[in-house]
């Protein structure tokens, strides 16, 4: 029986892992499945991350985070606590899931598809395409949080803030006291902001996702305070994420201009490149769990309380799954699934959305404009997550 401190050690901060992350994280998992960092334990073979992300005897890993950051009583605290990110498997999390999995299943998704389509065209069509853009800002950006806007049927005027708000709060990922200040200050802009739309959206109902979750709210389902809980964290959680997966996307797919012109050609092949998008560059590089009980893992004792991360950036260059991982192939079999969005009682609840999101911008931008160029894309990669710093380039019709 091995002990933690007995596991290989891999250093986030390590020139190697700056300079090309993936195939750091692939080096680790090729020689062990665990490993330990300063944040905690490590899983590196995608079994085993697979495995974690749905076993019972984790737990979400949020309140040790709000520790490391050392956010400060008051009301985006409470926000936190209340939230579905701080409860386990359980009745609660359980009965806080199932009217959004109603309402934003891969079925029920569908219907927002059309304006989702709607919303994609405007902020494209509104784009120079004759000269060169910040695609982060024309497009990645306003895409996501423009859709928010149209769930809480909130002016499109509103996505800036949306947007600019999502960014701020994602920050507690950073695991660094020194943006606790920022994340405060962010989360009650955005909660005074939900509670006007709430109070609105009570004296117009109508046909969009923030009414039909206050009709759940009147049956009985959510409480009020869950109810504006769901409507910030679908911002807090959608809309950050959701542009920077947009912005991995564009990059990867408009740098290889024979998978470009493929996409363009036959949009139906949008979802499958979507898929090694993700599998290839993943925007979540890792998720957080907590052992609720005393947990072997892979014949290594875990203490109840041990922080644990399935190292999803390592799992989806496991050669096992998926052979000569380093290859960009949209060809390759759906199967096995990677694990951006998580798995069971942890899995996004958003991800039908998102993915919609993302393949209506992909296919109309590889239809619209064959000869598209990327000219500069800059990556940041932390333990957590894959971040776009910079994304420049001529959407040129050609």
């Amino acid at each position: 029986m091995n002990a933690i401190e007995d596991l290989p050690e891999i250093d986030y901060g390590a020139a190697d892992f700056k300079a090309a992350p993936l195939p750091t994280l692939a080096g680790f998992a090729r020689r062990t499945k665990l490993g330990r960092s300063t944040r905690g334990v490590e899983i590196f073979d995608y079994d085993l991350c697979r495995e974690a992300i749905v076993d019972r005897r984790l737990g979400t890993g949020h309140p040790r985070l709000m520790k490391v950051l050392g956010l400060p009583e008051g009301q985006a605290l409470d926000y936190k606590r209340n939230s579905i990110s701080f409860h386990d498997r359980g009745e609660t999390r359980r009965r806080l899931r199932n009217p959004l999995v109603r309402l934003m299943g891969a079925d029920q998704s569908e219907r927002f598809r059309r304006d989702i389509r709607h919303v994609v065209t405007q902020i494209i069509e509104a784009t120079p395409a004759d000269r060169p853009v910040d695609f982060i800002a024309a497009i990645c950006d306003p895409i996501p949080s423009s859709v928010y806007c149209y769930w809480i049927n909130a002016r499109m005027e509103d996505a800036a803030f949306v947007s600019h708000t999502s960014h701020i709060v994602q920050q507690v990922h950073t695991r660094d006291p020194e943006h606790t200040k920022a994340i405060v200050e962010g989360f009650n802009a955005l909660l005074e902001f939900v509670d006007d739309r709430i109070a609105f959206a009570r004296k117009h109902p109508g046909d969009y996702l923030l009414s039909d979750l206050i009709r759940v709210t009147d049956m009985g389902e959510l409480t009020e305070d869950e109810l504006r809980n769901w409507v910030v964290k679908l911002a807090e959680a959608n809309t950050d994420n959701s542009s920077h997966q947009i912005a991995i996307a564009i990059a990867e797919l408009a740098s290889r201009p024979d998978v470009w012109a493929r996409l363009g050609q036959d949009t139906s092949l949008v979802p499958k490149a979507l898929r090694e998008v993700m599998r290839y560059h993943p925007r979540s590089l890792s998720t957080s769990r907590e052992t609720l009980e005393d947990v072997v893992l892979d014949g290594c004792e875990l203490p109840k309380g041990t922080a644990v991360f399935p190292n999803i950036g390592a799992a989806h260059w496991d050669p096992r799954h998926y052979p000569d991982p380093q290859v960009f192939d949209i060809d390759r079999p759906d199967k096995p699934p990677h694990l951006n969005f998580g798995g069971g009682i942890f899995s996004c609840i958003g991800r039908f959305a998102v993915t919609m999101e993302i393949e209506e911008a992909i296919a109309l931008m590889a239809t619209r404009y064959p000869k598209l160029q990327v000219r500069r894309a800059e990556f940041s990669h932390s333990p957590m997550f894959t971040s776009v710093e910079a994304l420049e380039g001529v959407l040129d019709p050609g």
